[in-house]
């Protein structure tokens, strides 16, 4: 049986970009911040969930 690999992640590059892009400007270190307390929230809500 053979491995099937990621569609997405072939495609990344050349048809299609990564899902999670943005930029901040002059609020980058804000947004970094944000980002960071998002994904830690997110993590300590979803983490026994299998997601």
């Amino acid at each position: 049986m053979g491995q099937k690999a990621n569609p997405i992640g072939n495609r990344l590059g050349f048809i299609r970009g990564w899902d999670s892009q943005w930029y901040g400007g002059r609020n980058y270190g804000d947004k970094i911040a944000e980002d960071a307390a998002i994904r830690k929230y997110l993590y300590a809500r979803l983490s026994r969930a299998n997601v």
